[in-house]
């Protein structure tokens, strides 16, 4: 069954990918105004990050996440990080933009999807372009939209939540903008509970390529994860980006589930 099965995923995933970059492409071309392009960027992405999941058969289990679904506010939202999954179920619940290495850029198709979703790039080991980046992530906080981060830096194993390098939390602190901890936690591959011999097949850390990653991804059936929303932290002035990055990490270490 997984000789059919897998093949048929591949072409509806290219399917999927093909039209939303077609539809965000045109969406380009047309729309002039940057905070509208974003917020269309933003739903498109939000969409067809719903069409993907569901061909992934993934199921979100999402934790107090109702009060933020909708509402007039924006948040720099702060999420621990284990797959470029992570992404597509963030986007599928409440849409964003999202920061990503400038190395990401380059790779297929996650740089276009991230580009397309209206995403920012940012060389974290590059100091010169620090405030430029900066200053690009608090003019989007200032247009009402959210940001997603991973300060992490990158994808990790899920033995528990690296380190926090976060020099863009300064934006939130900037521009008077909340911060939202989500955490990510997956909990079932077929039915098995994630564990240090399957996680492999979700989490995309260590030498993988995409494509070798994706090729395995596509022979699960289904996957849970919870995502859960804990209390957000309001910002203010005087605070320091250490004491927010601190803060954040303790919250989002806590309520992970270490592999």
């Amino acid at each position: 069954m997984n000789l059919i099965r897998q093949p048929v995923k591949i072409l509806f995933f290219f399917v999927i990918i093909a039209t939303f970059l077609l539809i965000s492409f045109l969406t380009d071309l047309v729309v002039r105004d940057r905070k509208k392009k974003l917020i269309a960027f933003s739903r498109i992405a939000s969409f067809y990050g719903k069409i993907s999941l569901i061909l992934f058969g993934v199921k979100i289990n999402q934790i107090n996440l109702d009060r933020y679904k909708g509402n007039n506010d924006n948040y720099m939202i702060v999420c621990n990080h284990l797959s470029y999954l992570d992404i597509f179920v963030i986007y599928s619940i409440l849409p964003s933009v999202f920061v990503a290495n400038s190395e990401l850029e380059e790779e297929f198709p996650l740089g276009a999807v991230t580009k397309y979703g209206g995403g920012i790039f940012v060389e974290r080991r590059n100091r010169s372009r620090l405030l430029a980046d900066m200053n690009n992530i608090s003019s989007v906080l200032d247009m009402g939209l959210n940001i997603v981060i991973f300060p992490e830096g990158t994808t990790s194993s899920g033995e528990s939540v690296s380190p926090f390098k976060a020099p863009f939390l300064k934006s939130a602190i900037n521009t008077g903008t909340d911060v939202l901890p989500l955490c990510i936690n997956y909990r079932y591959i077929d039915g098995e509970p994630v564990n240090k011999d399957n996680k492999s097949l979700v989490f995309y850390y260590d030498d993988n390529t995409f494509f070798e990653h994706f090729f395995r991804l596509l022979k699960i059936k289904n996957i849970e994860v919870d995502l859960e929303a804990l209390e957000e932290i309001e910002v203010n002035p005087k605070m320091t980006r250490k004491e927010l990055s601190q803060r954040t990490y303790d919250k989002i270490s806590a309520a992970y589930v270490n592999i």
